[in-house]
């Protein structure tokens, strides 16, 4: 049958909500595959009308048109010219996000954005452990010597060596930010170096009252200081960059897009960085310095409570090395600081937490990052482990590590712990403690009891699932999915006899039924969640060039959850045979839904074979379909 592309192409277009709505598009073999802003606005029925389509469903998140194969590529031209963008890889992946909360995706966008910076960190905080206990006073007065006798040129070895990562942080985090979000990572490099300029104020020697150091002041009222150890600025202001990078790729002339672009992102992003950003996180920090001053002056150590939970929390805010000025202050007053008690306590707790997670994954990645991650921590630089491994995957061990600081932080204001310096936590801690027998003895025994209840409780609670999932071999291919095994227990249901047009007419790919005799639910192949429907009812799972779409169920859309349980979530790999979802057959039966579960190959066409093998009664595992690449 001749069709009409470019008529079918408008109406497509009308049907899903205008172009306005249609933010890119791509096809398979079979089917047009559009990212569309408001889903709601696509008009299944009218789509369902248009000559040609032969089914529409969502996944991936992606509207996706069934057209077939000779036809989707042609409609896929129409659209096309009609003005549509082309989806590129970052739009798919992004997509794909789509369903996860606001949380879940921040989480996993540090995540990408720290993980090349890991390594360096974790050296770094090697070198700054090492520093911290070869060349402090504590540990030198032993030998009868002081800073005054160690060589010039091996001090100035040792602040390159443990400095540079942490001076041009910025920098890094900056190059890093650019990469995740789609700009030009020279030009987050470049932004990020300028954060950290020599001729700015140093961060570092701002928050030191004794350095004589002053930010400079705009207008009478605006500081403008440099970014040196800084975070979260630099994450925004590549964050902002990138985005703006994109919007001029767009709109300057190609003619004057290489010299224009590049001068207007670091200018703008500069003067921004510069006069709000800057001036509002250091807002953030006058303020945060205010509350933690009040609340150590709290009684029954409640101020070790809330200092030690929000402890890590303000290390993601990137301005903690505002609160120098806090501890240089008490040693002044008192000759002793209590914060850095609270803070040692802290790092314990996240090497712990960290460790926990690395022995207890089988994924390699966190494997290999975890343990030196861990002694990074134990050495007083937490980054690595916080943002490598902690935070890498949800919030519960991030959480439950706050939860253990607190705590830690109070039984430390409780017992009297004070420190004689600062600039030094965790085992390189241990040398602002030897003034006193019994300051030191309650320090080895809070470090202790804090590592160890914080790595026992995450080890048994807080592990996230996604690092149990082991990687394939080195060097192994995966397996193509030949052979599909039964979801459930029950009758098996031919694709024909399916008591739902749609799937018996194949409409969404050769499909076959089970009549279920119990409420569990199977992976029928190793693979990936790719989607799972709010009401639980619909799950779909990916692998090596197969995707297929398990259907619980009759309309049971319309039971919005009721009755139904997941174990699993989008995203997640499974292995063959792990449960998906439970299902309450009766409240099934008692809404009037038949409670058939269909299996289909939703890309049918893109494979040579699809052939449901099974009959009779099934158990889980057993036969159902056998598939040709």
């Amino acid at each position: 049958m001749n069709y009409d592309y470019a008529k079918i192409a408008k109406e497509v277009i009308a049907a899903v909500g205008g172009s306005q709505n249609i933010k890119s598009a791509a096809h398979c073999a079979t089917r047009l595959r559009l990212i569309v802003a408001d889903l709601s606005l696509a008009d299944d029925k009218t789509v369902g009308e248009i000559d040609a389509v032969k089914g529409t469903f969502f996944t991936a998140g992606q509207y996706q048109i069934i057209f077939g194969t000779g036809h989707v590529n042609r409609v896929y031209e129409q659209i096309i010219q009609l003005g549509i963008a082309e989806t590129t890889a970052s739009e798919a992946k992004e997509a794909k996000m789509d369903g996860k909360n606001q949380v879940q995706k921040a989480i996993r966008t540090f995540g990408d954005v720290f993980v090349p910076v890991i390594p360096a960190l974790v050296a770094t905080g090697l070198f700054l452990g090492l520093k911290g206990a070869l060349l402090n006073d504590n540990f030198l007065s032993l030998f009868g010597m002081t800073n005054a006798d160690i060589p010039q040129t091996f001090q100035v070895l040792v602040e390159v060596l443990s400095g540079t990562t942490f001076a041009f942080l910025p920098a890094i985090v900056c190059w890093s930010t650019f990469r995740v979000f789609g700009g030009s990572p020279v030009l987050g490099l470049i932004l990020g170096l300028m954060l950290v300029n020599g001729a700015l104020p140093n961060a570092y020697s701002v928050a030191d009252p004794s350095s004589g150091v002053t930010p400079l002041m705009l207008f009478s009222f605006i500081p403008i200081v440099g970014y040196q150890g800084s975070i979260l600025p630099a994450f925004v202001a590549g964050v902002i960059g990138s985005k703006l990078e994109k919007k001029l790729r767009k709109t300057v002339p190609a003619v004057f897009d290489f010299m224009i672009t590049p001068f207007l992102v670091l200018f703008v992003m500069l003067i921004l960085s510069l006069l709000v950003i800057g001036p509002l996180l250091h807002a953030l920090e006058n303020v945060l310095l205010v509350i933690v001053e009040y609340a150590l002056e709290l009684p029954l150590g409640i101020g070790g409570l809330v200092v030690g939970f929000f402890w890590s929390i303000i290390t993601l805010t990137g301005v903690h090395h505002i609160f120098n000025m806090l501890e240089i202050s008490l040693l002044a007053s008192t000759g002793f600081n209590p914060f850095n008690a609270i803070l040692c306590m802290c790092g314990f707790s996240s090497a712990g937490v960290c460790l926990a997670i690395s022995i207890k994954a089988r994924k390699k990645e966190i494997r290999a990052i975890g343990p030196s991650a861990t002694v990074s921590a134990l050495l007083g630089i937490g980054e690595p482990a916080l943002f490598g491994v902690i935070l890498r995957y949800g919030m519960k061990p991030f959480l439950l590590s706050c939860s253990i600081n607190g705590v830690a932080g109070m039984i430390a204001m409780l017992l009297g712990m004070k420190g004689t310096g600062n600039g030094i936590t965790t085992i390189p801690g241990l040398l602002l403690y030897i003034y006193s027998p019994s300051q030191l003895m309650m320090y080895v025994l809070l470090a202790v009891a804090t590592f160890a209840v914080a790595f026992g409780l995450c080890w048994f609670f807080a592990v996230p699932p996604e690092v149990m999932e082991a990687d394939a071999p080195k060097g192994s291919k995966k397996k193509f999915p030949d052979v599909l095994g039964a979801v459930a227990q029950g009758s098996f249901v031919p694709m024909e006899e399916i008591p739902d047009p749609t799937f018996a007419e194949g409409v969404l790919g050769i499909c076959c039924g089970i009549e279920p005799e119990t409420g569990k639910v199977y992976a029928p192949m190793d693979g990936q969640i790719s989607q799972l429907a709010d009401t639980l009812h619909a799950v779909g799972i990916e692998a090596e060039g197969v995707e297929l779409l398990i259907h619980v169920g009759i309309d049971t859309v319309e039971m919005k959850g009721d009755g139904f349980r997941s174990h699993i979530k989008e995203g997640q790999t499974v292995k063959k045979g792990d449960l998906l979802l439970t299902m309450d057959l009766n409240k099934i039966k008692a809404s009037g839904h038949p409670a058939t579960i269909m299996v289909a190959v939703t890309n049918s066409d893109d494979l040579s074979l699809v052939e449901a093998t099974a009959s009779g009664q099934l158990k889980p595992g057993d036969q159902l379909m056998r598939l040709k690449a």
